[in-house]
């Protein structure tokens, strides 16, 4: 009655977990009818399936499969009905933060006419860190061109400096003033008094600017001028002996620019932190675990997780455990007054479990294999229909001693999202075949994080 119970316990803990991950790892653009498009572009590092569709910054779709074309990353997307895209619309792939994930926005166009499903939507992809290194060289440059501009205004080479000039005219007009106010004193008489005092004021603002143009007065105007004149002198010929030092290779900057090496291991230090960002992009993880049936040793659990280093290699570790292991004899011979008697004990290991340590490569469709399948040494081979979420496999193994090669054969089916069924065939090559009818849960780097937001 106890074990009764437990069983019902596990199984509504199981069906507890099969909801909360089907309401929250699938297509989080919600429910309702899909439409397929597609769509080509060079470079797809950190892109995947079920990789989300963004509309205006909301959820509308997921990324289907992503295949090797031409060269190019040919990838089949869907969103939902009610989302229409004009023609002319464009498919722009974006990062979350610096080392973030990756999502594809559809940048909606303002026509009318509405593409029809499986039509091929263009994709604009990034410059990236070349066109930021071509923006910050062309800002030097024009950088440089406003100085020389301004020391050719301010201090032009083998010519009078402007603003000295300007003084020259302006005393010449003070000496011009003077004559002129000295003609009309003996031209004009009667009002004596009045233009003595017109040119008492005269001669006093010619004294005063006289003064505000003197260089030496040290609150003169002309003497700030001059002052200004000099710094800005100063800081040109400063500019210029550092431009020329850089040159030469003086200095940290100097040696950056003179020294090829150091150029050299810059480059090759941004070359290693973009390798670097791209191995955390294009790291996949895949966790599965599965529960059922056997038709030899009862209860059978299978679980594992898949990293995917890059997209052709993986490793994968696993561990399966059944209610009863193999069966073992234990031969044991009794001599007693010449009379020899033998007699044979057939036992069974309860919970036995067993590991798996593989290392993988993935081409196209099909993935090889070879480790420790079941604590034994052996091979394996998967093929992948991904339209149809399935995986057939098979794996040629020993962990029995005595008994042979057991030739395992291995189909898996998507059920519904992350659900999925397992069928396995074991002995193929034997006569005492069995077999497993296995049901349970499969999450690859989207469902994981959509569990985690949820529960964060």
């Amino acid at each position: 009655m106890n074990e009764i119970r437990v069983g019902v316990l596990a199984f509504a803990a199981m069906a507890a977990i099969v909801f909360m991950s089907l309401k929250i790892t699938s297509n989080q653009s919600g429910f309702g009818a899909y439409k397929r498009y597609h769509t080509i572009i060079q470079d797809a590092s950190g892109i995947f399936p079920k990789t989300p569709i963004k509309v205006a910054g909301i959820n509308a779709g997921r990324l289907i499969s992503i295949e090797l074309e031409d060269n190019k990353a040919h990838i089949t997307f869907e969103v939902l009905d009610k989302v229409k895209i004009p023609k002319g619309s464009k498919l722009k792939i974006k990062t979350v933060g610096f080392l973030g994930d990756k999502y594809l926005e559809i940048d909606l166009s303002d026509s009318t006419e509405i593409l029809p499903e499986d039509s091929v939507v263009d994709a604009l992809e990034g410059a990236g860190l070349e066109k930021l290194m071509k923006d910050a060289s062309e800002v030097v440059a024009d950088i440089k061109k406003v100085s020389e501009s301004l020391k050719e205004t301010f201090s032009p080479e083998g010519q009078e400096a402007p603003l000295k000039q300007i003084i020259q005219n302006t005393q010449d007009m003070v000496n011009n003033a003077k004559e002129v106010t000295e003609s009309l004193k003996r031209v004009i008489n009667g009002n004596e008094q009045k233009l003595n005092d017109l040119i008492a004021n005269l001669e006093n603002f010619s004294r005063n600017l006289k003064n505000e143009m003197d260089k030496t007065h040290s609150n003169s105007m002309a003497g700030e001028i001059n002052d200004i004149l000099d710094n800005t002198k100063k800081a040109t010929e400063d500019l210029k002996a550092i431009v020329a030092d850089i040159r030469n290779g003086k200095g940290t900057l100097g040696r950056f620019v003179a020294d090829e090496e150091i150029a050299d291991k810059v480059s090759q230090t941004l070359s290693g932190v973009n390798r670097l960002v791209n191995r955390f992009n294009s790291l996949r993880t895949e966790i599965f675990a599965y529960t059922g049936l056997n038709s030899e040793y009862g209860g059978d659990t299978q679980a594992g997780v898949r990293f995917y280093t890059s997209p052709e290699r993986f490793y994968q570790l696993g561990i399966s455990t059944s209610e009863f292991g193999l069966e073992k004899e234990v031969h044991t011979t009794t001599t007693l007054d010449g009379v020899t008697s033998r007699r044979i004990e057939t036992t069974k290991t309860k919970n036995t479990y067993r590991f798996d340590f593989q290392i993988g490569k993935r081409l196209q469709n099909w993935s090889f294999r070879g480790g420790l399948i079941e604590s034994t040494g052996g091979l394996g081979v998967d093929y992948f229909v991904n339209h149809w979420g399935s995986t057939f496999s098979g794996e040629l193994f020993d962990y029995r001693s005595g008994v042979g090669i057991n030739l395992r054969l291995r189909g898996e089916f998507q059920l519904w999202n992350v659900f999925y069924g397992r069928i396995v065939a074991e002995d193929i090559l034997l006569d005492n075949r069995n077999y497993s009818f296995l049901a349970g849960l499969r999450f690859n780097d989207d469902d994981i994080r959509g569990l985690i937001g949820f529960f964060l």
